[in-house]
């Protein structure tokens, strides 16, 4: 069994035996696609992939069928069948993977970029999910067509007047990405490769300067929510041209988390060099946040996560170790500017 990162410990889950829930189905295995994961071919022919463990959670049960009822400008999950906490069902999507392309062009690059400032705004959007579930329900007791587009407005108004306090959702969201940001120095030093054990992370002073510096959790606008696996093995492209999104995990994470964690997962496997060089021109193309010295904690941490998560599988160890942790080092010693503090942050600092 592998390690799991801390929002998805692996520890003391057993393994579903994936048989015996295929014959209850009526599926037939095809090929496993991960320890909790099957493609599987249905009864009438149709591929699927039946999966357990934490991506069948309720939480990613429901995120995914709230997610169906906002038709994203994506491919994603839709669920056939879903028992939450033991398995869930979904239609197969076909495409290919982009950590088996060139997941470090300058397309792939730039449309990962945009796709995660899709995601964000999707996530923004999650809070209407009920009022358009209320809408449908409505429209189907009553047996009327939909409404038109200034009721669906309308509805849409009322409705954001009735949501959670804005402030209270940000204020819970950076105080887990926060928490986050602690237990990952953790959970890294805790698996740090034994192979790697000359080339030591300065767990102390990562642990210090996460806990001090909190502007990374103050998001611009709108919600902290990420997909924490936004890496190419969870992007597809599809025979038609467009992408789809799968591997959900979704959970708030520092400011800018996603595209982060894509150039970490492209530096930690690429096979190109002058690593240095080339990543500091990807970085330079990120919006930076109003704490300069913030820009380059948040990648840090997703590089020591993709280096953990990743294992035996990377090459040219040395090499990338000695970029990796060139760029922990200036995460730790360029300065962060004094915020002024406000009584609607979170948390009061730089």
């Amino acid at each position: 069994m592998t390690s799991a990162s801390p929002d998805h410990p692996a520890a003391g889950l057993e393994q579903t035996d994936f048989p015996a829930l295929a014959r209850h189905l009526a599926l037939t295995l095809v090929e496993p696609l991960g320890d909790r994961a099957w493609l599987v071919r249905r009864t009438g022919g149709g591929l699927a992939v039946l999966k357990t463990g934490p991506g069948a959670g309720p939480e990613a049960v429901d995120f995914l069928g709230n997610l169906a009822r906002l038709f994203p400008p994506f491919a994603h999950p839709r669920i056939l069948q879903a028992r939450p906490g033991f398995y869930v069902l979904y239609e197969f999507i076909p495409g290919t993977p982009l950590s088996q392309v060139a997941f470090e062009s300058e397309a792939h690059l730039e449309a990962a970029f945009e796709l995660s400032g899709r995601l964000t705004a999707l996530f923004r959007s999650l809070k209407l999910v009920p009022m358009v579930r209320g809408m449908q329900g409505q429209n189907r007791a009553a047996g009327e067509p939909p409404p038109s587009r200034l009721q669906h407005l309308a509805a849409l108004q009322a409705g954001l007047g009735q949501t959670q306090d804005g402030l209270a959702v940000r204020r819970w969201e950076a105080s887990r990405s926060y928490s986050w940001s602690q237990e990952v120095v953790s959970w890294c030093a805790d698996h740090w490769p034994a192979m790697d054990a000359a080339f030591t992370p300065p767990w102390e002073a990562l642990r210090e300067r996460v806990e001090h510096v909190t502007s990374i959790h103050l998001t611009v606008s709108g919600s902290s929510l990420a997909h924490t696996a936004f890496t190419p093995e969870h992007l597809l492209a599809t025979p038609d041209g467009t992408w789809a999104v799968v591997g959900w995990q979704v959970a708030p994470r520092p400011y800018n988390y996603m595209r982060y964690r894509y150039l970490a997962w492209c530096l930690v496997h690429s096979c190109h060099g002058d690593l240095m060089g080339r990543y500091r021109g990807f970085l330079s193309r990120l919006p930076a946040i109003a704490a300069a010295g913030a820009h380059p904690l948040t990648f840090a941490l997703t590089l020591l996560e993709t280096w953990v998560t990743a294992r035996t599988a990377v090459s040219r160890r040395q090499e990338k170790l000695q970029v990796i942790l060139t760029f922990v080092s200036e995460a730790l010693t360029l300065p962060v500017a004094a915020a002024s503090p406000s009584p609607e942050d979170p948390f009061l600092g730089p």
